[in-house]
This record gives C-alpha cells, sequence and structure tokens, in this order.
C-alpha cells in the first residue's frame, strides 16, 4: 500500500443542537504524483482538527460529482469507497506556546504582579520606619550638657527617616501609575485576545486530532475524490430572539404600514475552532437521542433470576498460542534488539492528607519495598506524589502471582512506542483474608494497604470519567474467570484499541486508552458554555421546544469564534402585513396599549424569545413572544399609548330583596370614557370582565350595555377566561368615545362577597 496523503480542509456547514453542534468539513485531496500507484488500499491523512471533537462521532463520505453541492454519498464514484475511519490524539513534540494574543496578556499579568509584589514591599518597610521614628519627648535627666546631645540626635535620626521616607513616597508614585497604566494595556489585551481568532489565541504546540480514512478502489485518472469529514463538538448552544421593523410603505400607488420579521439567534462554542464563512443551521432535537425499545424480561416468582448481559466478554481460550507462529518467524529472521532508551515515569500528584487518610503507613513502607523487575514503585515525601515506572517494552508479560501491580494507562505521542504498563481489565482481588503470604513478597498487611490504595486511585481515574485509570490485582488459583467483570467506563467502545503481537503483555486483547490530553479542556468548556447567562428574557430551547422538533437554516454566511461568548447571528427573515390597534383593561390599568398582530411570516415555527421592536428605524420597546406554530397569530406588544387617556367609574348600589329579604341585590353601574389626542381615528378594544361563581346560589346577570359588548374568551392566546367582554370602539381624531354597562349580583343574604359588597 502506498503512503498516506495529507489532505487540506476547511469549514463548510454547522448544526447548533439544543447542546452541542455537528461540525462538516470539506476535504480535498492533493492530486497524485506521476508514478504513484492510483489502485488499491490509500489512507488520506486531515490534520488540524480540534482536540475535543469526539472521537466516536467522526464520519467520512465521498462526494459524488455528479450530486448537488453538499449531497454527498457513502460509496464514492469511479470504484472509490471509504474503508475505514479512525482517528488519533497528536501531541507535538515541541513546547506548548501561546498565541501573540495570549502572550501579551501573560506578559502584562506578570508585569502587573511585579509591579505589586514591590508596592507591598515598600509599604512594609514603609510601616517599619514610621515605628522607628524617635519620640520628640525627652525623659527628665540631671545633666543638663546631654539634654542638647540628645536633642541633636533625635533630630539627626528624623531627618534621615524622613529623607528615607520621601524617596519612598516618590517611589510608590511612579509604581502606582505604572500599575494604572498597566492595568489599561492588560484591559484592552484580553478585549483583543477575545476578539482574536482561535488559531492565534491558541499558538503552536498544542495537541490536535488526526483523522486517517482508508479508501480502495481504481482511481481513473490519478485524481481521488472529494469527501466530506463530519464530527460533533459538545460545548456549543444557542438562544432564539427576534427583530420586528415596522413601517410606513408609500411608494406611489401603495401605502400602509409594512413588517419584517427577522428569526436571529445568539450561538455561543466553545470548540477551539473559529466557525469562519460556514452555512449555519440551528436544530431543537438532541444531538443523540437513545430510541432503544426497552427489554421487558419476564419475573420468574420463586425462581433465581437469570443474571443481565453485559457488553464484556472475556478473552477466549489460547489467545497467546495465536501468536506462536509470529513469535517464531520473527525468531528465525533475527529482529535487531531495540535501541535502549528511558523508562517512561509517571508523576500522579496526590494530597499527602489523602494518602496518610487511606494508609498511615504506606508512604513511608512503599518508599522501601521493591515489588518485582517488572516494574517499580516509588513514594516522593516532598511532591506527595506515586511514581510508577513501568516494564520495557517487549518484556515478559508479568506473572499472575509476581504481586500487586499498580498501572495507569497514558496516551502516548504519536510516533513513540507505546509503554506497556496498561492491564487490559480492572480488577479485584477475590482471595480470603487468610490466604498465606506469598514467598519474596511484601508483608500481609503491606499488600493489603497498597490494594486499598490502588483501588481508589482506580476509583478516582477510571471510575465513569473515561481517564484511563486501571489496576490488576492476583487472583486466587480457584476463582473463575467469569467472575471478573470491568468497569463500565471499558464499555465506550470508541477508545478501546487492539494492541499488536509487538506488545506481548497485551497482545491481541482490547486496552483502554484515555486521551488525557484533551479531558480538562473539554470539561472546562462545557461547563463555560453551560453557565452562559446572556440576558434576561431569553429562553433556552430546551424547555420552549414542545414536542416536536425543528431546524432552522441560514440564509448566508455567519461567523462564529470559538471564544465561549454569546455572539448575534441573523437566521432569516420575511416581509408581511401588520395589524395596528389600541388595547386596553381599564379594570385593571388606567392605559392604553398598542400592539402589533401579524401571521407568523415564516414557514417554521417561532420558538419563545424576546423581541425588539423598531418603528420607523428607532427602538420601541423589547417583548416576548411564547412558542407559535406555523401560520399561528403572532401578537406584540409595543407599549403605552400616551396620546390616549382611560377613565373607569363604578357607583354601586345594595339592597335587600326576597321574601322577608332573604336575598342581597347589589348592582354595579360602570363608566368607562376615553380620550384621544391622536391626529387621525383610530380603533381601540376594550376588555372588561364580569364576576363568576360556581355556587349555585348566587346569580351573577348583564342587564345592559351601550354600546353593546360581545363575549371574549382569550382562547386565541392560550389562556381562557369566563366572564370576559369586549368593545370595539372607533376613536374620532382628538374625539372621545363613553360605554356604560350595568350587572347585578343577587346572593343569599347570610354571605357576603369576597372583599365586600360594595368594592368592585
Amino acid at each position: 500500500m502506498p503512503g498516506p496523503l495529507v489532505c487540506s480542509s476547511q469549514l463548510t456547514h454547522v448544526t447548533v443542537y439544543a447542546r452541542g453542534a455537528l461540525v462538516t468539513r470539506q476535504v480535498h485531496p492533493p492530486q497524485l504524483a506521476h508514478g504513484h500507484a492510483s489502485d488499491g488500499e490509500l489512507d488520506l491523512i486531515v490534520e488540524d482538527i480540534t482536540p475535543l471533537a469526539e472521537p466516536g462521532s467522526i464520519r467520512a463520505a465521498i462526494v459524488s460529482p455528479s450530486a448537488n453541492q453538499g449531497t454527498t454519498v457513502a460509496a464514492g464514484s469511479g470504484g472509490r469507497q471509504i474503508v475505514a475511519v479512525r482517528s488519533v490524539l497528536h501531541i507535538p513534540e515541541t513546547t506548548a506556546e501561546p498565541g501573540p494574543s495570549a502572550a501579551r496578556v501573560q506578559e502584562l499579568g506578570m508585569r502587573i504582579a511585579r509591579v505589586q509584589a514591590e508596592v507591598e514591599r515598600l509599604q512594609q518597610q514603609r510601616q517599619k520606619l514610621v515605628k522607628s521614628v524617635p519620640d520628640p519627648a525627652l525623659r527628665t535627666t540631671s545633666f543638663v550638657e546631654k539634654v542638647d546631645e540628645r536633642i541633636a540626635d533625635a533630630l539627626a535620626t528624623a531627618e534621615l527617616l524622613h529623607e528615607a521616607l520621601g524617596r519612598m513616597n516618590a517611589r510608590m508614585g511612579v509604581l502606582d501609575r505604572e500599575l494604572a497604566e498597566l492595568q489599561l494595556a492588560l484591559a484592552a489585551a484580553e478585549l483583543e485576545h477575545r476578539q482574536a481568532r482561535s488559531s492565534q489565541t491558541a499558538g503552536q504546540g498544542h495537541p490536535s486530532r488526526r483523522v486517517i480514512v482508508r479508501i480502495s478502489g481504481g482511481g481513473g485518472g490519478g485524481a481521488l475524490p472529494e469527501l466530506t469529514l463530519s464530527y460533533v463538538v459538545p460545548a456549543a448552544r444557542f438562544w432564539p430572539l427576534y427583530t420586528l421593523r415596522i413601517t410606513d410603505a408609500r411608494d406611489g400607488k401603495e401605502s400602509g404600514r409594512r413588517a419584517t420579521w427577522m428569526i436571529e439567534a445568539l450561538v455561543a462554542q466553545r470548540s477551539g475552532e473559529d466557525w469562519r464563512e460556514v452555512r449555519l443551521s440551528l436544530s431543537t432535537a438532541d444531538i443523540l437521542l437513545d430510541a432503544r425499545l426497552p427489554e421487558l424480561p419476564s419475573l420468574r416468582l420463586g425462581r433465581a433470576q437469570p443474571p443481565p448481559r453485559r457488553g464484556y466478554r472475556p478473552p477466549p481460550a489460547g489467545l497467546d498460542e495465536l501468536f506462536t507462529g509470529y513469535d517464531r518467524s520473527f525468531r528465525e529472521l533475527g529482529q535487531p534488539p531495540p535501541p535502549p532508551r528511558q523508562e517512561p515515569m509517571m508523576s500522579l500528584s496526590l494530597d499527602k492528607d489523602v494518602l496518610e487518610s487511606t494508609a498511615p503507613e504506606f508512604p513511608e513502607a512503599l518508599a522501601e519495598q521493591r515489588i518485582s523487575p517488572q516494574g517499580s514503585h516509588g513514594y516522593s515525601p516532598i511532591s506527595g506524589s506515586i511514581m510508577v515506572s513501568a516494564p520495557p517494552p517487549g518484556g515478559a508479560p508479568p506473572s499472575p502471582k509476581a504481586g500487586a501491580a499498580m498501572s495507569f494507562g497514558a496516551v502516548a505521542p504519536e510516533g513513540a512506542p507505546s509503554p506497556a504498563m496498561a492491564a487490559p481489565m480492572p480488577m479485584r482481588s477475590r482471595r480470603a483474608s487468610n490466604a498465606p503470604t506469598r514467598a519474596g513478597g511484601p508483608p500481609r498487611d503491606l499488600a493489603k494497604k497498597e490494594r486499598e490504595l490502588a483501588t481508589t486511585l482506580s476509583d478516582g481515574l477510571g471510575g465513569g470519567g473515561g481517564y484511563g485509570g486501571m489496576m490488576e490485582e492476583e487472583a486466587d488459583d480457584a476463582a473463575a474467570p467469569s467472575s471478573v467483570e470491568p468497569q463500565d467506563n471499558w464499555l465506550d467502545f470508541d477508545r478501546l484499541v487492539l494492541s499488536g503481537p509487538d506488545e506481548r503483555s497485551r497482545r491481541g486483547r482490547l486496552v483502554r486508552t484515555s486521551e488525557s490530553a484533551s479531558l480538562p479542556s473539554a470539561r472546562l468548556a462545557n461547563e463555560q458554555i453551560e453557565s452562559l447567562r446572556p440576558a434576561e428574557g431569553l429562553c433556552d430551547p430546551m424547555s420552549s421546544r414542545g414536542h416536536f422538533d425543528h431546524r432552522y437554516d441560514a440564509d448566508g454566511l455567519v461567523l462564529v469564534p470559538s471564544d465561549g461568548l454569546p455572539h448575534r447571528v441573523a437566521i432569516s427573515s420575511a416581509e408581511t402585513l401588520p395589524t395596528l390597534r389600541l388595547l386596553s383593561v381599564p379594570g385593571e390599568r388606567a392605559e392604553v396599549y398598542r400592539e402589533a398582530e401579524l401571521k407568523n411570516p415564516s414557514e417554521a415555527p417561532l420558538l419563545a424569545g424576546p423581541v425588539d421592536v423598531y418603528v420607523e428605524g428607532s427602538l420601541l420597546t423589547t417583548a416576548a413572544i411564547s412558542a407559535i406554530d406555523r401560520g399561528g397569530a403572532l401578537n406584540v406588544g409595543m407599549g403605552v399609548e400616551e396620546r390616549v387617556r382611560v377613565a373607569r367609574n363604578v357607583r354601586s348600589d345594595e339592597e335587600n330583596v326576597g321574601l322577608l329579604g332573604g336575598s342581597t341585590q347589589v348592582t354595579h353601574n360602570v363608566s368607562i370614557e376615553l380620550s384621544s389626542a391622536l391626529g387621525q381615528q383610530a380603533v381601540v378594544e376594550v376588555f372588561e370582565r364580569l364576576p363568576v361563581s360556581d355556587d349555585k346560589s348566587v346569580t351573577i346577570e348583564l342587564l345592559s350595555s351601550r354600546p353593546d359588548a360581545r363575549e371574549y374568551t382569550q382562547a386565541e392566546r392560550g389562556a381562557p377566561v369566563r366572564g370576559g367582554l369586549v368593545w370595539r370602539l372607533l376613536l374620532p381624531s382628538g374625539g372621545k368615545a363613553k360605554i356604560d354597562y350595568q350587572f347585578r349580583i343577587l346572593f343569599p343574604a347570610r354571605t357576603e362577597i369576597v372583599g365586600g359588597n360594595r368594592r368592585d
């Protein structure tokens, strides 16, 4: 198979889900050189992928040349097809260097720290000098000639101290001015750093992900097909928001109100890659949804239940004999011995208090103990860490009775030999407590404490978090292999690697790799995105999306930097004809409100979120809307209309009626007056509500209304009410309008209306 080819790529499309995003890249393979085989298998390498990409989500497809742009097919054209896709975490051998903007921020921060330290030192010295100034009061003495000498000494000392204090004060003034200038420069550098590209802020020498795509088949003319590469980044989210622009359109024949409805969103992402000039889509769906049907096991009363099925399967019997021919062949070839190299060391920093609380006598005993020739442990009392050295590669596998050993999985840089130190499965010792101590091994109490600490470290590193913690302990000869079960994080199949035949201690077995270089950054990025609270009124789509999901495609290309901050992007816009009306609920507030009513102009449903309302280019107000389906009515509040006034007056009359005055009758006369200062006539809708009661002994009746009222249920707003009334009045320019209506409440005399019979 010919050597791999490095391909260039660029971001073309991003779909942001309720949490996380799916990133798509366009891969451009290079032209095959003259004499390069175009048939057979070929590896294509795509470099500089963000290390925060989920390795199990990487997918590749070949773009069909006859298909439209953006259409991909799994099997390529021209006989090419993808046979394998894998990714590795590439850790450069050079030291990581920050970008120019990050280096500037670090430099200014260090200079500020040095100036602050010098200011603190001068303040401490100044306080000491102030305390050293001699007391001007002199003690009484019988020698008059010595008084003048003491006064002269005190004055000379005070003069020296004042000169030193003056120099210190001058220096502190210079440092204060320098500190203020540095703080201003730091604020400007931090702003520049936040606005810079991720490639400029990250610098060089940082870990990245490489994707290897293996294709096969005939090429035809030496040209390789273009590919699309997609992967998931979890640190991304969005919030919907809208803009409504209302204008007066007077273009010759047509005149009237026009409205432009703009769908926008605040998008935040911390993927390590700037989304520059990409097509953006927003989806309310979950990026990962478990659609498996649940298992319904049968319950057998009085009988033992079968054990649940697990994803773990033990290695097959005779696995080591599978490599007998391989070892014999390479032994006959006389392979030269590998060059000597230093044993890889790893330091696992632990709090000394944790070690002492886990095993009080363990650190001192472990520092003097050498467990086996294959590996050695050591404890550093200064740094509080355990040093673990791995056996040399290609060495003999550890004996099952060689002693308890701790090993921690790590990712080696690409190209370096893998340290044969990680056990394939974390196990637990099942030896009885009274088992004899093996010859030549550590004492029983030391081995027990060692196992306890190893269990603690394995649970902390490997339990559920995916940090690659592994442990292996000795098991009894009588213990069955089927009783050994791995931890649940070993079921993460995307991080299981089958060891090669050269790794004698674990060849033919699955080894779990922990990409520890990207895990802290991924956790920090997720926490930063999840903790964002951009502004009041914004709604998370996870809480307002309803039961159905929808995708919103942006009309143009957008830019979203990878800085973890919300950025406002435009998705789409549509024009519609609004209906402006005036509303008033005088029973609640003596004000008249403006409201724009329009139908949803988009082909997609609208999520809940804030709306910025502009009238003739000026921001009028910011309102909020709830979720609206396609074709639904949209009501947007536009604030108070100060040029229309409303007044409501109520008069109540109470009397006893019925046989022997057994009932009480309360009659309410309501008068509502409206006055307008508008330059044109307007239509005002006035809403009132009659009292309601579920008590059959209470009667409520509308006696009269002028003008006539109609029943109002408020069902169109999603909050139905009972007893509602609405009047639609034509208010002339600079004129007035009036509403009079009367209703009666009849109830037993022994009862009383809540709040008082005479209160409206």
